[in-house]
């Protein structure tokens, strides 16, 4: 079993899947799924990270500015949207 050290709030770079689920695109994703869950799975659920800031808004998306201690603490070096309505599960390899 491959053990990793993601937490719930960690940003990781990951090949998001697009919804066609042929195509990904490397991007950050926000770490969601609750720390030890036992599943004994090499897989995590991500939301989606954006920085196209056309998208923010909305009740279920949050906005993180990159001069903030969100961002800075996370890696995030530019004005993001956290899209919590968009979810992938990914594989940790």
């Amino acid at each position: 079993m491959l053990t990793m050290t993601f937490r719930r709030g960690d940003v990781v770079l990951v090949l998001f899947p697009d919804s066609n689920l042929r195509t990904a695109k490397r991007r950050p994703a926000l770490v969601v799924q609750a720390d030890e869950l036992g599943t004994e799975l090499s897989q995590t659920i991500v939301a989606m990270i954006t920085s196209n800031m056309r998208r923010a808004g909305r009740h279920s998306r949050i906005t993180v500015l990159a001069s903030s201690e969100s961002a800075r603490r996370s890696g995030l070096s530019m004005d993001s949207v956290i899209m919590t309505g968009n979810l992938a599960t990914v594989h940790y390899s």
